[in-house]
């Protein structure tokens, strides 16, 4: 027989604790595993918020109305209810009400701050008094999420992340005593064990019987039956209370650490979150442009990207006969640390999200840019806005879901580094480096890197847009032709097509020959097109020529992939 120190009451807790999913747990699992935004990540922490909701709301109304009440204790639900009320009715609007004195892309000041940090306190101290430690992480749910996220990670991400969450948990450790386990935490493994396996059986029988894969059913059972950082902490408020002795509560913390730790990493390699948009044969500009059915997914990281997407739009100079359909990503990044559930939806979908109206600002000028962009070319660019809100480990996922989904042939995607007016370098961006890099080996579609080098200010084609391909050889030259020939019928666009030869036998040389000749066929009545031939011994001459073009033309075209050792790259493929 189980000796908790409160009898039936331990059990019965320990049993409702052990079939409870956190949400806060369920949202670091997927980040933990890189899923966050996969369709088993967002059916993990729906599922799990879904749970979380209604497991508070049930233990709220049990345990802090009807149990005191019965007991004849009617001071303990007024106290509840009145903390929840200051918090929500007075807190929440005064901290609102706090960051608006920030204006839009500024930090919030430190004093502003440091009323907002003592305001929280004040609130987790109350929060324990009523013993609702979860408390202040449901308010804190509830507020905006910017400019609160960016500065409370800047603030308090280190000291939290590196100090107080080690001794958080050495402090836990320390409770432990290994020398008081005995035979009846046999018992109690049992008890926890067919809990885990009721959670397990409970999640895969009904995703499998409603036709989910067996992969992506098995990793969403092992997600949900994990258990992390909050389990822990309601542990150690049961021992606290005189719940749960140190043997049930060591029992009890060595089966979460183990059955999360050997467990959760196996979903690394049971689910592939590419599978979903991964095919043999990529969708390509080629195919595209002969069955007259292109379509171009355009990423937006942040507003400095839109003057150079815009003007390459213009250049494709689609027509009513032939409009262009455009997908515009929009990504916002999930500030790191913040428990949030990815969203990946058309605009008309989220307008009403927090995500959303934190970055209202920015969204309704990236909304007004591709509007007026559909106006001046009179709807023959057809622009959709999606919102994608996630983490910059799990970006990718989007971008290759949405070409996929939307059978894209083009995606432009930003270069990492931005340029000012005047030429000046800007800091490079790491994270959308590697967005971009995992983007590039993922895709399901034709790829065209824009690295935009021209006027910030200036959001439409000039009078003469000059446009250079610089033709090498190899199936992305190839690729790169076909997407400049679309050029080629714009009235003010001036393409040059540069083909590096060298005297040495190259690959490919075949298909690179009927490429151009299918080019030169295409444009042999347009006087805008010019076709030059140049032999290079090697990659410094390459260079001498690009940059002896680089004050006449606007657009440089390349292709990514050359073959190793090729006469024209030569020296330069090392080096970069």
């Amino acid at each position: 027989m189980l000796n908790f120190a409160d009898g039936l009451e331990g059990i019965i807790k320990v049993i409702l604790l052990n079939a409870q999913t956190f949400f806060m747990v369920t949202c670091n699992h997927v980040n933990e595993v890189g899923i966050s935004n996969s369709q088993l990540g967002r059916l993990a922490c729906a599922t799990s918020l879904v749970l979380d909701i209604f497991g508070m709301f049930l233990t709220f109304l049990i345990y802090s109305l009807i149990s005191p009440v019965l007991a004849g204790d009617f001071w303990h639900p007024v106290m509840v209810s009145g903390t929840y009320i200051f918090m929500f009715a007075v807190c929440r609007p005064l901290i609102i009400h706090i960051v608006s004195y920030t204006p839009e892309g500024e930090r919030v000041k430190d004093c502003h701050f440091m009323v907002i940090l003592l305001i929280v306190l004040l609130l987790a101290f109350l929060s324990l008094q009523v013993h609702h430690p979860l408390a202040v992480f449901l308010f804190g749910f509830f507020l905006p999420e910017e400019p609160l996220a960016s500065i409370l990670s800047d603030k308090l991400d280190t000291i939290t992340s590196c100090v107080f969450f080690p001794i958080f948990c050495a402090m836990h450790g320390f409770e432990a005593d290994f020398n008081s386990l005995s035979s009846n935490s046999f018992t109690v493994e049992i008890i926890m064990t067919l809990g885990v396996c009721g959670k397990f059986l409970g999640t895969l029988v009904p995703t499998m019987f409603f036709g989910v894969h067996a992969r992506t059913a098995i990793s969403l059972s092992i997600i949900m039956a994990s258990g992390g950082l909050l389990d822990i902490v309601m542990l150690g408020q049961f021992q606290e209370q005189g719940i749960l002795s140190g043997e049930h509560y060591t029992t009890l913390a060595l089966h979460i650490l183990f059955c999360t730790g050997t467990f959760l990493p196996l979903v690394k390699y049971i689910y592939e979150p590419s599978t979903q948009y991964s095919t043999i044969i990529r969708q390509g500009v080629i195919t595209s442009a002969e069955t007259g059915t292109l379509r171009v997914l355009s990423c937006i990281y942040k507003e400095e990207n839109l003057p150079g997407i815009i003007r390459l739009l213009q250049a494709f100079h689609s027509t009513q006969q032939k409009p262009l359909p455009v997908i515009a990503l929009q990504l916002i990044p999930l500030t790191a640390g913040r428990v949030s559930l990815p969203i990946l939806a058309p605009l008309h979908e989220i307008q009403s999200s927090s995500a959303y109206r934190s970055n209202l600002s920015r969204c309704n000028r990236t909304v007004n840019a591709l509007v007026n962009l559909e106006r001046k070319t009179n709807g023959t660019i057809r622009p959709h806005h999606y919102i994608s809100v996630s983490s910059y480990t799990a970006m990718h996922d989007d971008i290759c879901s949405i070409a996929h989904s939307q059978n894209v042939s083009l995606l432009i995607l930003p270069f990492h580094t931005q340029w000012t007016n005047d030429m000046g370098f800007q800091h490079a961006s790491q994270p959308i480096r590697d967005v971009n890099k995992m983007v590039l080996e993922k895709a399901p579609c034709s790829i065209g890197l824009l690295i935009d080098r021209g006027d910030q200010n200036l959001a439409h084609l000039s009078d003469v847009y000059h446009i250079a391909i610089f033709f090498i050889g190899g199936v992305d030259d190839q690729e790169a032709l076909a997407y400049t020939t679309i050029f080629t019928n714009h009235p003010n666009i001036r393409l040059s097509v540069i083909r590096l030869n060298s005297l040495k036998p190259q690959h490919n040389t075949f298909n690179d020959y009927n490429a151009i000749q299918d080019f030169q066929c295409r444009c042999k009545d347009n006087n805008r097109v010019s076709f030059v031939e140049v032999t290079v011994n090697d990659g410094g001459e390459t260079t001498d020529i690009v940059v002896s073009m680089k004050d006449e033309i606007d657009l440089a075209v390349v292709g990514r992939y050359h073959e190793p050792g090729c006469t024209p790259l030569f020296g330069l493929l090392d080096r970069w």
